[in-house]
C-alpha cells in the first residue's frame, strides 16, 4: 500500500520520524472513542414510545357529545401527525447509524494499516539492531587479533627508524579500529532501543485495533437494528394511518361506523404482510430465474465479454460457490490506498468498483456467495448497501445501490438477486462498490474470488 507524504501547517514536509507517533496517537484516540460508543449509549437504540390509540368504542362514544367529538378529532389528527414525525425521525436515526457504521469501519481499516506499518518497522528495526551487533562483534574480534597491548610494548622498546614508523602506523590504525568499534556498538544500542520503541508502539496499535474492531461490529449491529425499526415503523404507520383515517372520517362526517370502517386496519395490516411476503417470493423467484439463465449456477467467469458461456463456479473450502456480483463487469477503481474523489482525503479504498459494459444504473447485483444478510440499508458514503456474512469470518459488502431487494436476516444463495446498481451515497457515477473482508479486515476482492476461479 502506498504511503503519501504528510505536510506541516506551513506547507513544508513533515518530519517522517514523527509521522508514526502522530498516527499512533490518532489511532489510540479513535479507539478511545470507539470504546465509548460501544460501552456507552452512543449507539443505543431509542426505546419505542407507547402510544394509546383510540378504540372504535372511544370514537362512537365521542360522537354523542360535540366537545368530546372535537377533542377526539384533534387527538386523532395529532396521532396521524405523530406517526409521520416518528417515521421521519426513525429514518434519520437509521441513516445516522449507517453513517456511524461506515465511520467505525473506516477507523478500523486505518487501524489495520497503522498496525501493519508498525509491525513492519519493528521487524526492520530488530533486523538492523542484530546486524549492527554482528558488525560490532566482528570489529571487536579484529581488534583482538591485532594484539593491541603487544603492539604498544613493541613501540616503546623500539630504537627508532623505519621500525618505529611502522609501529606508529599500526598504532594509528589500531586507534581508528577501536574508535569504529565503539561507534558500531553505540549504533547497535540505538538500534535496539529503536526496535524496542517501535515494538511498544505496535503493541499499543494492536490493543487499539481490538477496540476499533469491536466498535465496527457493534455499529453494524446497531445499524441493522435501526433499519429493522424503520421497516417495522413504516408498516405500523401504514396500517395505523388507514384505521385512524377511517375513525376521523366517522367523526368528521358524524355518521355511524360501518363494518368496513371497523375492518380497515385489519385489512390493511393483512395487505402489508402479504405484500412483504410476495416481494420476498418474487425476489427469490427472480434469483432462481437468473441462476437458471446463467447456466444453473455458473458464475461470472474470468472477465470475458458478453459472448460465450460463463466459466463454472469453483466450490470453495466451505462448500459454497463464488462468482462476480456483476457478471461481465470491468473494474473502474482498484483496491488500495487512494485519494477519495469526494471526501478529498487519502485512505484505503477497501474494495473494487465494478461497472457493466452496457451501463450500470439499474442492473442486477447478485450475492457473490451463499450466506446471511447482516445489513441492508443506508450505510453512509456507501449509500444503499448490503452486507452478507458467509461464515468462517468472511463477509462481502455491496454499495451505492439504487434499491435493495433483500433485508437483514434473509438467507441468500450464490447468484441470488440482492439489489439494483446505482449511485447513492458518496458516488460519482453508477457502479457497484464490492468488498471482501476476513474477520473485518479488507482484502482485495480480485485475489479472494480469484481463488475460486471467479475473476473480473
Amino acid at each position: 500500500m502506498t504511503d503519501h507524504p504528510a505536510t506541516s501547517h506551513a506547507g513544508a514536509p513533515a518530519d517522517p520520524a514523527n509521522r508514526p507517533r502522530r498516527r499512533l496517537r490518532a489511532l489510540a484516540q479513535a479507539a478511545t472513542v470507539a470504546f465509548a460508543l460501544v460501552l456507552g449509549d452512543g449507539l443505543a437504540p431509542e426505546a419505542a414510545r407507547a402510544v394509546d390509540y383510540p378504540s372504535w368504542e372511544d370514537v362512537l362514544a365521542a360522537r354523542s357529545n360535540e366537545a368530546s367529538k372535537q377533542g377526539e378529532i384533534t387527538r386523532i389528527q395529532g396521532l396521524i401527525s405523530g406517526l409521520e414525525a416518528e417515521t421521519v425521525a426513525a429514518q434519520a436515526l437509521s441513516e445516522q447509524r449507517g453513517a456511524e457504521y461506515e465511520t467505525a469501519q473506516i477507523a478500523f481499516d486505518e487501524g489495520v494499516r497503522v498496525s501493519e506499518e508498525l509491525d513492519g518497522r519493528a521487524g526492520e528495526a530488530t533486523a538492523e539492531a542484530a546486524a549492527s551487533s554482528k558488525r560490532a562483534g566482528a570489529l571487536a574480534a579484529q581488534l583482538a587479533r591485532s594484539g593491541g597491548s603487544s603492539l604498544s610494548i613493541a613501540l616503546l622498546g623500539s630504537s627508532g627508524g623505519s621500525d618505529t614508523d611502522a609501529l606508529l602506523y599500526q598504532l594509528g590504525a589500531l586507534s581508528k579500529l577501536t574508535e569504529q568499534t565503539s561507534q558500531i556498538y553505540d549504533l547497535a544500542a540505538q538500534s535496539r532501543n529503536s526496535a524496542d520503541s517501535v515494538a511498544s508502539q505496535a503493541a499499543v496499535a494492536k490493543t487499539a485495533l481490538d477496540g476499533l474492531r469491536l466498535a465496527a461490529e457493534q455499529a453494524l449491529a446497531e445499524a441493522a437494528a435501526a433499519q429493522a425499526a424503520v421497516e417495522s415503523m413504516l408498516a405500523e404507520e401504514q396500517s395505523r394511518r388507514v384505521e385512524l383515517a377511517a375513525q376521523l372520517d366517522v367523526l368528521v362526517s358524524n355518521r355511524t361506523a360501518t363494518e368496513a370502517d371497523y375492518q380497515a386496519g385489519v385489512v390493511e395490516r393483512a395487505r402489508i404482510a402479504e405484500e412483504q411476503a410476495r416481494a420476498e417470493r418474487e425476489a427469490r423467484a427472480a434469483a432462481e430465474r437468473e441462476r437458471a439463465a446463467r447456466g444453473g449456477g455458473s458464475g461470472g467467469g474470468s472477465g470475458g465479454g458478453s459472448g460465450g458461456s460463463p466459466a463454472p463456479i469453483v466450490v470453495g473450502p466451505g462448500g459454497q460457490g463464488w462468482s462476480s456480483p456483476l457478471p461481465n463487469a470491468r473494474v473502474s477503481s482498484e483496491f488500495g490506498n487512494r485519494f477519495h474523489p469526494i471526501d478529498a482525503v487519502w485512505r484505503l479504498h477497501a474494495g473494487i468498483d465494478l461497472v457493466s459494459p452496457g451501463g450500470t444504473c439499474g442492473v442486477n447485483v447478485y450475492a457473490a456467495s451463499a450466506g446471511t444478510v447482516t445489513f441492508a440499508g443506508s450505510n453512509g458514503g456507501l449509500g444503499n448497501a448490503v452486507t452478507i456474512n458467509h461464515g468462517g469470518g468472511r463477509t462481502t459488502v455491496y454499495g451505492h445501490n439504487t434499491s435493495l431487494v433483500v433485508r437483514s436476516g434473509w438467507s441468500v444463495a450464490e447468484g441470488q438477486l440482492i439489489a439494483k446498481a446505482g449511485t447513492t451515497g458518496a458516488s460519482t457515477g453508477c457502479h457497484v462498490h464490492f468488498e471482501t473482508r476476513l474477520n473485518g479486515t479488507a482484502q482485495n476482492p480480485r485475489q479472494v474470488l480469484g481463488q475460486y476461479g471467479a475473476g473480473f
